[in-house]
């Protein structure tokens, strides 16, 4: 499928800052058959962008603007060409090492006794076979999207597993969270995917950005695995980003000097081609 993607994060300041420096990870990847057809980036201040790519081969954009100013409005536009990347079909790389880094914890990511609890009801008899691994994920998934509840402004993106576990709420960079270290404590490199996701049909899905997670599966590569609906992530899953979690992919990141207040806004809208 194709999509159109417009994302505007606009911060606004209760008095004039100065020294704003930010990198955003706003670019869709070319990974796992995604195509990207097209990118810009708009700012205001407008200010020159440069870019590198990080560690996990995210494509990031960062700028500096050290004037005085009360608001930073940052938008990409993006048209994208997914795939449909079912589980059964073989991932990029689905011959290559299992990639040991995403097998670590650290916050938020941690490996609680809840964790361990949810992780007996679903361990996998056994990590080499493609399917067994398949299906303790799958089983995993649809746990923690019927025994959680979605609930916006319960949690921030700093909330730790174990918050989310004693909640039993939060929204989807949550569920990635627990589904990461769910399939790290059963032994499954598991990373944090961002992104879009279009809610079908014909017309636009307008919200916020979307998480999940993608698990390395034997002989097939990364697969992913979204506790929020639940489903296989697919053709209606746009990707972003990926890292160990939330931090590593985060849309927008920065810091500016002054004493100044902010208030966030966001905006998505996610429409097919």
């Amino acid at each position: 499928m194709r999509f159109r993607v417009a994302h505007t994060t606009r911060y606004r300041y209760s008095a004039p800052i100065t020294e704003t420096h930010m990198e955003v990870r706003l670019q869709p990847s070319e990974e796992l058959g995604q195509r990207l057809e097209h990118f810009e980036l708009e700012l205001t201040p407008d200010t020159p962008v440069r870019t590198y790519v990080d560690g996990f081969g995210n494509r990031v954009h960062y700028f500096d603007y050290l004037p005085e100013h009360e608001m930073v409005e940052v938008t990409s536009r993006s048209l994208v060409e997914t795939a449909d990347r079912s589980a059964r079909e073989a991932g990029d790389g689905a011959g290559a090492e299992r990639p040991h880094d995403f097998l670590l914890f650290r916050p938020p990511v941690v490996e609680a006794a809840g964790v361990r609890r949810l992780v007996d009801r679903h361990r996998p008899r056994s990590l080499d076979s493609p399917s067994e691994v398949e299906a303790a994920l799958d089983a995993l998934t649809i746990s923690i999207s019927r025994d959680f509840e979605y609930r916006p402004l319960t949690t921030t993106v700093t909330t730790a597993v174990d918050e989310v576990l004693r909640l039993r709420t939060g929204v989807c960079q949550d569920f990635a969270h627990l589904l990461i270290a769910a399939g790290r404590a059963m032994g499954v490199p598991t990373r944090y995917v961002s992104g879009y996701v279009h809610a079908g049909g014909r017309g636009p899905t307008v919200g916020a950005s979307h998480a999940w997670a993608e698990a390395w599966l034997p002989e097939r590569g990364w697969v992913g695995y979204d506790a929020t609906h639940p489903v296989h992530a697919g053709e209606r899953h746009v990707r972003i980003a990926v890292g160990r979690d939330y931090r590593d992919a985060a849309p927008t990141r920065g810091v500016y000097v002054g004493a100044a207040r902010g208030e966030l806004e966001v905006r998505v809208e996610v429409e097919p081609a």
